[in-house]
């Protein structure tokens, strides 16, 4: 059985099982038993790290949530137009949801369901914080020409995400990602819809 370390080992185990068994089965369908079973530790190991099984899944869902945050930051600082850093920022998310598909499938049976007892999350911090960081990349687009001056930079940034959103949960679901239609969709939300004649 394994106990409690002081290097984390431990710990970082039950972290990615809980992400695997929360992401596969929901809050209320994964026991601590099971658990502690794909452990292959104690209870009593698992409640040295955290106290409770609502705990442990605000920690896993916390954590998973902001494995997202560097990609996000290497976009908002990475070198090109706002074009140019959506377009590898997506691909960089893209590549981070194929080698994770378990974080990313939690973080989908979050947003898309109000299950089973869950602890509630009104809004993560780590979600609130990319579309901040979308909203910055607009307001930069706008004072330097690339985006229309007139446009609400809150308005582009939830238009820009929420056209991602719907392909991103659809790869999530599937395993299947068309980048290129995803790169199509940034070009057309960047270029608009409107007939100018």
């Amino acid at each position: 059985m394994n106990q409690p370390d002081d290097d984390g080992g431990l710990k970082e185990q039950i972290r990615l099982q809980a992400t695997r068994l929360f992401a596969q089965r929901g809050f209320a369908g994964t026991s601590m038993r099971e658990l502690v079973e794909a452990c292959e530790c104690t209870k009593a190991a698992c409640y040295y790290y955290f106290s409770s099984k609502e705990a442990l899944y605000r920690d896993v869902v916390q954590e998973n949530a902001m494995r997202i945050h560097p990609l996000m930051q290497a976009m908002m600082t990475g070198p090109g137009s706002i074009r140019e850093r959506l377009h590898t920022g997506l691909d960089a998310i893209v590549d981070f949801s194929i080698a994770n598909p378990r974080s990313m499938q939690l973080m989908q049976r979050i947003d898309l369901t109000s299950e089973d007892n869950a602890p509630a999350f009104s809004e993560l911090p780590s979600r609130k914080t990319h579309l901040c960081q979308i909203t910055e990349l607009v307001v930069e687009g706008t004072k330097n020409g690339e985006l229309r001056r007139d446009m609400d930079p809150d308005s582009g940034a939830l238009i820009l995400t929420g056209a991602m959103q719907i392909q991103f949960d659809a790869g999530i679901a599937s395993g299947e990602w068309d980048r290129e239609r995803m790169h199509k969709t940034i070009d057309l939300v960047l270029d608009g819809i409107a007939n100018d004649e």
